[in-house]
């Protein structure tokens, strides 16, 4: 099965951006490039793969553009700009005008306030957005889900992609935190331009986890969004933490054994390159 892998990551600890990352954690504080990916992923039909910012800085996402530039196999670049400065409309412009550069993503779940992306402030980057034909992808938790509808409700030609499944906390298995999440879900997918990936939940699952584990989840997403509009992402190399990057694509495979190989696909393959609109 030809896979795109709609959402992943590069970086370089020595630059000295990537503020959120554990410096005592040898398994993210390293370095991770194309050579890397190509080596994990040798196992499955790994056509293309989107390069999703990890640090909170202009700074990575023109380093994103130099490794997409320089690698076929990187279709695309979720990249970041400051929202909070209306300067950087101007830079959205700038970077807008790579053929690589796809969207942007602000790091929601690292930010105090939640109710942060409900800025009035921000109208003009999302229209922009929109304009640009770009797309945006929505990080955080779900105590953000209501915050998102609204801003998916306001911008409908806003292409909107949940990221990780809203990071529900598989760990914890609480009932009441599982009904809150379904409920947020259950409205975002109602709406015709939001998307969900279908990636980052071993992180959220306990260390020991297993795929019965992630099962209610993966149900409860196919069962909302359909094989129509769920992509398949590695979340490499933070997935390094609870498993590796052919350990969390089994799994994957393992949890839609029940749909059709068109079904798969379009999980796999064709929902990320229409959402992206990647020319490959």
């Amino acid at each position: 099965m030809k896979v795109i892998d709609s959402h992943q990551h590069f970086w370089d600890p020595s630059r000295g951006d990537y503020h959120w990352m554990p410096k005592d954690n040898p398994i993210l504080n390293q370095k991770y490039e194309v050579k890397d990916l190509i080596q994990v992923s040798d196992s499955i039909d790994l056509h293309k793969t989107v390069l999703v910012q990890a640090a909170a800085t202009n700074a990575e996402t023109e380093y994103m553009l130099n490794i997409a530039e320089g690698s076929d196999l990187v279709c695309g670049v979720i990249g970041w700009v400051n929202f909070e400065d209306q300067n950087q409309l101007e830079q959205l412009k700038i970077f807008s005008k790579h053929p690589k550069f796809l969207g942007v993503r602000p790091m929601i779940q690292d930010i105090p306030d939640e109710n942060w992306v409900l800025n009035k402030n921000f109208d003009t980057f999302f229209k922009n957005i929109i304009n640009l034909d770009l797309s945006f992808d929505a990080l955080g938790f779900p105590v953000h889900l209501e915050n998102f509808y609204k801003i998916a409700t306001k911008y409908p030609s806003l292409r909107f992609i949940i990221d990780h499944l809203m990071k529900p906390k598989i760990c914890n298995n609480k009932q009441e935190e599982f009904i809150h999440w379904q409920k947020g879900m259950n409205k975002l997918s109602k709406l015709e331009n939001v998307y969900c990936k279908f990636s980052g939940m071993v992180t959220e699952a306990c260390e020991n986890w297993t795929e019965q584990d992630l099962k209610p989840y993966v149900d409860e997403i196919l069962n909302l969004f359909t094989d129509k509009k769920i992509m398949w992402g590695s979340d490499w190399p933070v997935c390094n933490l609870r498993t590796n990057y052919s350990g969390w694509y089994n799994a994957a495979t393992n949890l839609l054994k029940d749909l059709s190989i068109d079904e798969k696909q379009n999980i796999f393959y064709n929902n990320a390159k229409k959402f992206y609109k990647l020319k490959i």
